[in-house]
């Protein structure tokens, strides 16, 4: 579970510098605005390359141009981004800094979209250290998000993973479903991730047939994307679904480690699942 949950965190990580304000009929842009969303997608394509030092360059000096001009989503974009980045350097404390400078800004109008978001990333972070912490931080999200917010189908996902961690897959399903619905239909990773929940619910409670279909479905979703460890966890699941037929399930898990193998994922490629030996006397 916490493997799935890493590879689902990371589709909720990156902020896409084109929602730094594009509408229909757009304002002139300032030479300053052009220059702080040139250094954020500079940053992003560094952090995608994993050369986390220099996207941390470009992401601080986004944020000392979007500063200069008062640029409100800007600066809130901006330090999500550099959370995002000292989380990928294992710098924590950095990252919740940025996280409660959105959550916290009182001078600054900050969305109430960019504050949820900020407040899903914080419970994200430490909800491995510090699983009251993250509740609290999601029930905030919750608070800041409301029913329409654009990060409403991910809080409710996260939602899903916490029950289904602390061993209630029935609520886990329910969030999970609420989490598709949720979804714009064009946020089709996260989709998968609501399926993946929604089938490790199924999983857990005894009833895999009803997961097969919907890990076809975010298969499907993630071998379009290219997404190689969401893939591995796919197949991963579909064995776990398969454990009456042991033949399906090993042809599974060796699809499985095949892409763990090719992927250079040595954890995801070290030894079989338990699940392997066949469903219990």
């Amino acid at each position: 579970m916490n493997g799935m949950w890493r590879l689902m965190a990371c589709g909720l990580l990156a902020v896409a510098t084109g929602l730094l304000g594009a509408c229909s009929t757009p304002p002139a842009r300032s030479s300053a605005d052009i220059q702080a969303q040139g250094y954020n997608t500079q940053g992003m394509d560094r952090y995608k390359a994993g050369d986390l030092p220099r996207a941390l360059s470009y992401f601080e000096q986004a944020l000392v141009v979007a500063r200069s001009i008062e640029d409100e989503e800007a600066i809130a974009a901006t330090r999500l981004n550099l959370a995002m980045v000292h989380l990928g350097m294992g710098r924590q404390d950095e990252a919740l800094k940025q996280l409660d400078a959105v959550m916290d800004e009182r001078r600054l109008a900050f969305s109430a979209d960019r504050r949820a978001e900020a407040a899903l990333r914080r419970a994200m972070a430490v909800q491995a250290s510090d699983p009251a912490g993250a509740e609290q931080a999601l029930d905030r999200a919750g608070v800041l998000c409301g029913n329409k917010c654009s990060v409403r189908g991910k809080i409710l996902n996260l939602k899903a993973w916490l029950a289904l961690n602390g061993g209630s897959p029935a609520e886990g399903l329910r969030f999970a479903q609420q989490a598709q619905s949720a979804l714009a239909k064009n946020d089709m990773l996260e989709r998968a991730n609501a399926l993946r929940l929604q089938s490790s619910a199924y999983i857990a409670m005894k009833t895999p047939a009803a997961a097969v279909p919907l890990l076809h479905e975010a298969l499907k979703i993630d071998k379009a994307a290219g997404a190689s460890g969401k893939i591995h966890q796919d197949l991963l699941l579909l064995g776990q679904a398969s454990a009456d037929k042991p033949e399906l399930a090993r042809d599974y898990w060796t699809r499985a480690r095949d892409v763990a193998v090719a992927a250079g994922n040595a954890a995801g490629s070290e030894k079989e699942p338990a699940w392997l030996a066949g469903p219990s006397p």
